[in-house]
């Protein structure tokens, strides 16, 4: 009995190693992205797994006990590896990558006009950010052209200011000397008399 299971984990692991190898020789050799995507997908998926199965077989004989992480690792892979090739393809279609084999594409005319649609959807995105850049812009040279004439309001307040005090200085100064002037007129009036 130990014999057989051992076989049989043996030919899991062959089995296993096999479909490996030829998705890898699938994903090197096969012609356009999307018969890549199907070997790596489809025949990995099932190499990888034989080769998890047959780890948690050999586990299971030897009496180490029942390894669950290795299921849940097997479950993954088949959740996740079909969805990623389906996606990768999709997205190949989508962005029109060829097929490398000629064939009757049916979904093509439907493709082209929601490519249409998503091209006219992205000019349309384009124009309203460059209209937004160029509003940006204008907003903030008129902002600083505000600030400008603000400043220059200011300095020519601050000259208007300044010639006043000048002209303040100017009279008072003026004044005092008048006054200073006529002191000294009267102490020498008063040093004649």
């Amino acid at each position: 009995m130990n014999v057989i299971i051992e076989i049989i984990i043996s030919i899991m692991i062959l089995i296993g190693a096999s479909l490996s190898i030829l998705a890898a020789i699938g994903v090197i050799r096969l012609p356009d992205v999307y018969t890549r995507t199907h070997a790596a997908g489809i025949s990995n998926t099932f190499g990888v797994s034989l080769l998890l199965f047959a780890t948690v077989g050999y586990f299971f004989h030897s009496g180490e006990g029942f390894n669950a992480r290795v299921l849940l690792a097997i479950l993954f892979i088949y959740l996740t590896t079909p969805i990623a090739s389906h996606l990768i393809n999709r997205a190949a279609y989508d962005t029109g990558v060829p097929l490398a084999i000629r064939i009757r594409d049916q979904l093509r005319s439907v493709k082209k006009d929601e490519i249409k649609e998503r091209k006219n959807i992205i000019i349309k995105q384009e124009q309203l950010e460059r209209a937004r850049q160029e509003r940006e812009e204008l907003e903030e040279q008129l902002d600083w052209d505000l600030r400008e004439e603000k400043i220059d309001q200011r300095e020519e307040l601050e000259d208007i200011a300044r010639e006043q005090e000048e002209t303040l200085i100017e009279l008072e100064s003026d004044d005092s000397e008048q006054e200073i002037i006529e002191l000294d007129e009267e102490s020498d009036t008063d040093k004649k008399e």
